[in-house]
């Protein structure tokens, strides 16, 4: 699950954790709450979103 939440992240079509977590239970991790229980996750894949969307922008531009 946290890999699937990894490449959620990375493909920049997510705004933060929440989205990440909603999709993952919307494809039957049932357990992604337990996995967004905590401040470092979240925090973690808040900035890789973040990052991957910069980069997406970035790309876009050129």
């Amino acid at each position: 699950m946290w890999r699937e939440a990894g490449k959620l992240a990375l493909s920049g079509d997510y705004e933060g954790w929440l989205a990440i977590e909603w999709e993952l239970r919307s494809r039957g991790f049932s357990r992604a709450k337990l996995l967004f229980d905590n401040d470092r996750v979240r925090k973690k894949l808040d900035e890789i979103c973040k990052k991957a969307q910069e980069q997406r922008a970035d790309a876009k531009r050129t």
